[in-house]
């Protein structure tokens, strides 16, 4: 083979290999393209809100005049007030807040297949990391009001009750956009929050 026909054959095998790479660094700058695409498109799959429905992924966090659906059971806020006392401290039937008691009207259906017991500890008031347990001392003051506590009351499938629940909380507390978040009924750890409305 000439000189001449060696440099036409190693032209044509250079302009080939660089035809390749570039080839090869589209390639990759696509992939690259693609993950930063796949990755993007992940990043708000799981930003997305997941409506009003508690599940083992993701926690509701809904508006006041809203209602959350936990473990069948859909819950709303019907309203809610603040007082210094409840019931009637002259008879020995009141109690004196230790702060202010919030005291949240709720209305709740059962969408279950079975009866269930409810309690008021079925739900938590949650400010930022810091939770609050339903006051037993309220709740007990406003049986003696004559209001109806949601305390071992039981509901049947495609029911609905309505009850109150009690905390006694710093006032501060209520100027904080509390939630009041609702659990599963047993040991399930799946929660939905309701803004509380401000009193």
């Amino acid at each position: 083979m000439s000189k001449r026909q060696w440099l036409v054959l190693i032209s044509i095998l250079g302009f080939a290999g660089l035809a390749m790479g570039a080839d090869s660094c589209e390639t990759t700058e696509s992939g690259g393209e693609k993950s930063a695409d796949s990755a993007e498109k992940g990043k708000d799959e799981a930003e997305k809100p997941c409506g009003s429905r508690a599940t083992d992924d993701c926690t509701p966090h809904v508006a006041a005049n809203q209602s959350v659906r936990v473990d069948a059971l859909t819950w709303k806020i019907s309203d809610a007030k603040r007082a210094a006392t409840l019931g009637d401290q002259s008879i020995g039937l009141g109690e004196k807040a230790n702060g202010v008691y919030a005291v949240v009207n709720l209305r709740v259906s059962s969408d279950r297949d079975d009866s269930a017991t409810l309690s008021d500890d079925i739900a938590t008031l949650k400010v930022g990391n810091r939770s609050y347990k339903p006051d037993t001392d309220g709740t007990i003051a406003a049986v003696g009001a004559g209001e109806e506590p949601f305390f071992l009351e039981d509901i049947g499938p495609d029911s609905t009750l309505k009850g109150i629940i009690v905390f006694d909380l710093p006032p501060k507390v209520l100027k904080q956009k509390p939630e009041l978040c609702f659990g599963e009924i047993g040991f399930g750890s799946t929660t939905g929050c309701i803004r509380m409305p401000a009193i």
